[in-house]
């Protein structure tokens, strides 16, 4: 099964704020299984596991038992990335909720955000995405509270005015003490309700956005929408491992670790993505290396014993081995049968 996926925007909005609480980033990297230089990518996205690990280690490590309101609390739209700039040059506040709608999946494939009006009120609903391995439907509780409390927040940068909720619906069970969430969203909030939701009047969707600027609304939406459609066409976990061993097979084999790191997975995920595709990190590698081999025979000027270590062999003898194994050729009477056909087709 298909794993939700998340922006590293998001990793680094909660390491930023444990940091600021007094926490050693290391400490959260080093629990969550994370490679910092991730961070320097907000639109890269990384599996559900390492956002559940963080999560876990950043409310261990601050104390803070609802670190998910708080962090909400501190929201700043520049954390979702170019959401956030479509977001700030938006009309109004229900063009804004149409285009978080639009584009939530640019930061988050976990959640759905929807909103519809009945009777004068808006609903707007934040859906766990069900058809997909999404740890969000295991511990949801800080993750959605952090979304709806970053709601309150970007709602009051984006318009100045601050959103009057009539009630406010959460999934996961209610907690010991529900006093902070009273203090944020200043109603009536209820937990293990049948979904996630806020409930406001519709007259707060014709408020204007403060920052709108149509122009600049209009190139980033060109951004986001292209973002879009490189996602439908991502890869298969597949293809993103033989693309990255074919990069990194210089003299030495990558090891899976490298790799899941490269694809911002832990070693376990990428495992599993790969045994739902119907295959395994070895039998990438040894495919990899076979095609490798083969194109590289083509080119006359290719040396087979410089070609054996390219290809990480310790030595000539085991690639000639696996080379047999592949084609039931040695290297060298491939490349003589290759040869042949060529000069026949000449005459």
């Amino acid at each position: 099964m298909q794993e939700a996926t998340f922006s590293t925007a998001i990793v680094r909005d909660i390491v930023q704020y444990a940091v600021a609480q007094g926490v050693a980033a290391p400490e959260l990297y080093r629990a969550a299984q994370i490679d910092p230089t991730w961070l320097d990518d907000p639109d890269r996205q990384v599996g559900g596991e390492i956002l559940q690990k963080l999560w876990r280690e950043a409310v261990l490590q601050t104390g803070d038992r609802d670190l998910g309101l708080h962090i909400g609390e501190a929201f700043d739209l520049a954390a979702i990335g170019i959401v956030g700039y479509v977001l700030l040059n938006c009309k109004t506040y229900g063009q804004v909720l149409e285009k978080l709608s639009q584009y939530t999946r640019l930061f988050s494939r976990g959640v759905a955000i929807h909103h519809h009006v009945s009777a004068g009120w808006v609903h707007c609903d934040c859906d766990i995405v069900g058809n997909v391995k999404n740890y969000l439907l295991d511990e949801p509780r800080h993750p959605i509270e952090s979304t709806f409390a970053a709601l309150i927040t970007a709602t009051q940068q984006l318009t100045g005015n601050r959103l009057k909720a009539d009630v406010v619906w959460f999934q996961h069970p209610r907690p010991e003490d529900a006093s902070e969430h009273e203090r944020i969203f200043q109603t009536t909030v209820q937990f293990s309700q049948a979904a996630n939701r806020i409930i406001f009047p519709e007259t707060c969707l014709n408020w204007c956005v403060r920052s709108s600027n149509p122009s600049l609304l209009s190139v980033f939406e060109l951004h986001a929408n292209t973002m879009l459609h490189t996602q439908t066409e991502t890869q298969s976990y597949r293809q993103q491992v033989i693309t990255a061993i074919a990069h990194r097979l210089q003299g030495e084999v990558p090891p899976i670790e490298a790799i899941a790191r490269h694809l911002m997975l832990s070693v376990r995920q990428l495992q599993r993505e790969l045994q739902t595709e119907n295959t395994s990190y070895q039998q990438l590698l040894d495919e990899t290396r076979k095609e490798l081999a083969l194109s590289q025979l083509n080119l006359p000027g290719t040396s087979i014993h410089d070609l054996a270590f390219l290809l990480g062999f310790s030595e000539p003898s085991a690639f000639h081995r696996a080379f047999k194994r592949w084609t039931g050729q040695t290297p060298r009477s491939y490349r003589l049968n290759q040869l042949e056909r060529t000069d026949e087709r000449y005459y």
